[in-house]
């Protein structure tokens, strides 16, 4: 086991000199990959349903936003903060020996998430070894929303060749619907640059079904109460031109490492395609 250890430890470390990423944002990967494959094969794989930007990342890799999280909807199951700690407990003893990794299931701890003042899911916090690394995995689960048109079953890319986790997944129209509805409800008062970010990028490269699109957010604007006016802020241009939003964007992207000063993407760019895509959808609501 400990050379096994060793060797993979060693196969991660050449994984991020090669993508030139940092060593333990790909032992986060690892950790949070290990830890769906658990997922993936027991009583619970149905009752979780995988968004965020673990599932960017699924479907974008390299280009996709580092994240350091895992993000999942739970489906018809209990949002009960020890009825969750429970449920992940009996993940977290799943036996993989292939992945040399070890979950500390009574290291595991619940707590209630809330944004913007609101109930929005439960926060589990669980503890991993990989030989002498220590790691900290995270897992937010929201409840309540709706998916367009439904859950879609993927095969979750791995680092190291080894068994790959088949879980629920969103679908990406609804993974932008969600962001969008964000942007709509926080108004001038948002900071969250990672959703313009996401959803420039879905709707540039990837093959988004407008209509399925439309759908998906009729529904989570219905299922989340949002308000709807016209003239929204959001499509304005002293929104895509304010100092303060463009400061915000430009240190988000140093931050990803995704700025360069020959070419960076401005933040009016980014804006332009979301209101050119999204503003007539948002405008038949």
């Amino acid at each position: 086991m400990k050379n096994l250890i060793l060797s993979i430890q060693a196969r991660l470390r050449a994984i991020a000199e090669r993508e030139k990423t940092a060593y333990q944002l790909i032992l986060v990967r690892y950790f949070t990959e290990r830890l769906m494959y658990r997922l993936s094969t027991s009583e619970y794989k149905n009752q979780f349903c995988l968004k965020g930007g673990a599932l960017l990342y699924a479907h974008e890799q390299e280009s996709s936003r580092p994240t350091m999280d895992l993000d999942l909807l739970g489906l018809r199951i209990s949002n009960d903060q020890e009825q969750m700690q429970a449920v992940f407990q009996v993940i977290s003893q799943i036996d993989c020996p292939e992945d040399g990794v070890l979950f500390l299931h009574d290291s595991i701890g619940a707590s209630e998430i809330k944004k913007e003042g609101r109930y929005s899911g439960v926060r589990i916090k669980i503890d991993g070894r990989l030989g002498n690394i220590r790691q900290m995995s995270q897992i937010d689960i929201g409840f309540g929303d709706i998916i367009t048109p439904a859950p879609v079953e993927m095969v979750y890319p791995t680092l190291l060749p080894m068994a790959e986790p088949k879980i629920l997944a969103y679908s990406l129209e609804t993974v932008i619907a969600e962001k969008f509805e964000a942007m709509i409800s926080l108004a001038a008062q948002n900071s969250r640059m990672k959703d313009f970010y996401d959803v420039y990028r879905l709707l540039e490269n990837s093959k988004i079904d407008d209509a399925v699109l439309t759908t998906a957010i009729q529904n989570t604007f219905t299922q989340r109460e949002t308000p709807i006016g016209p003239d929204h802020v959001v499509f304005s241009a002293e929104f895509a031109t304010n100092g303060k939003r463009q400061q915000e964007w430009a240190a988000f992207l140093k931050k990803m490492g995704r700025f360069t000063e020959m070419d960076p993407l401005a933040f009016d760019v980014v804006m332009l395609v979301i209101r050119n895509r999204l503003g007539p959808i948002y405008a038949k609501l």
